[in-house]
């Protein structure tokens, strides 16, 4: 049966008050839209964006000039779908019973109050003075905790493991990401030393010709 587009929203606001029974209807009734979980990763990404070049003058301490949208794409999306990944791996080794849908629908809905929070922190820090920075930073705090909630509670839904388990869960995904990232930097040497040896070898073979 397919749910309308207004239907998904619905559900998506619905899981991000209750985040219990809102997975646990991803887990049982697929619910969940995978159009939207793009479009939050997108806005994921774009917040991530903003919050670098748009926080207020007095709370922002990253040059403009030294701003990099790869690198925005690349911890945001990256972590996101590293995440993605390091779960579904170490949700297999654990008997997890989420599906590849509900894992990425759980990661991406989870993300929801990370972005509204920290887009009113940015509005708000380009009215606040100085002094009202530190709750510009427990309002970025309490979205990032919001998120983490959502994260467990989904986790423990589409997985129907206990909460020994959930934890175990989410920390082994947090070592799988750890895992990857050496294994990735590794790579990324392996292939810099073999262009530098290349190179070499060719600069060698022009100069003698």
């Amino acid at each position: 049966m397919k749910v309308s587009t207004r239907e998904n929203l619905r559900h998506c606001k619905y899981t991000v008050f209750h985040p219990v029974s809102g997975f646990e209807e991803v887990k049982w009734n697929d619910k969940g839209s995978v159009a939207i979980s793009f479009v939050v990763l997108f806005l994921f990404f774009l917040i991530n964006v903003f919050y670098q070049q748009m926080m207020g003058f007095a709370f922002n301490m990253v040059n403009p000039d030294k701003i990099s949208m790869i690198s925005i794409f690349a911890i945001s999306v990256g972590g996101v779908l590293l995440w993605f990944v390091a779960n579904w791996a170490m949700s297999s080794l654990m008997n997890g019973e989420g599906k590849l849908r509900q894992i990425w629908v759980v990661t991406c809905y989870s993300l929801i109050p990370y972005i509204v929070f920290t887009a009113l922190d940015i509005i708000a820090s380009n009215f606040a003075s100085h002094e009202m920075g530190v709750f510009l930073v427990m309002l970025y705090a309490f979205g990032i905790a919001w998120s983490c909630i959502m994260m467990f509670f989904g986790m423990y839904q589409i997985h129907q493991l206990d909460f020994k388990g959930t934890v175990a869960n989410i920390f082994l995904t947090i070592v799988g990401i750890a895992v990857m990232l050496f294994i990735m930097v590794l790579l990324y040497s392996l292939f810099q030393q073999m262009y530098t040896f290349l190179y070499t070898i060719f600069s060698e073979i022009m100069f003698r010709v």
